[in-house]
């Protein structure tokens, strides 16, 4: 796990998050262009504050590595 520490001035983490977005009811409500869309628009925003996403998935079982 050493490969993911990132190193500052004053300290070395490793920090992870996992986002979990749920509907009502399980319905499938993000069609494919809505899809498309919250992906590129959270990897625009891992770019611009400067944080990786490791594995963007949608639905059952379909993922995407970044």
């Amino acid at each position: 796990m050493k490969e993911n520490l990132i190193h500052y001035r004053t300290c070395v983490c490793n920090t992870n998050y996992h986002m979990v977005w749920s509907v009502k009811y399980r319905r499938k409500i993000l069609s494919a262009e809505v899809e498309a869309y919250l992906q590129e628009l959270v990897q625009e925003i891992a770019e611009d504050k400067g944080f990786t996403v490791h594995l963007f998935e949608c639905g059952e079982g379909d993922h995407v590595h970044c």
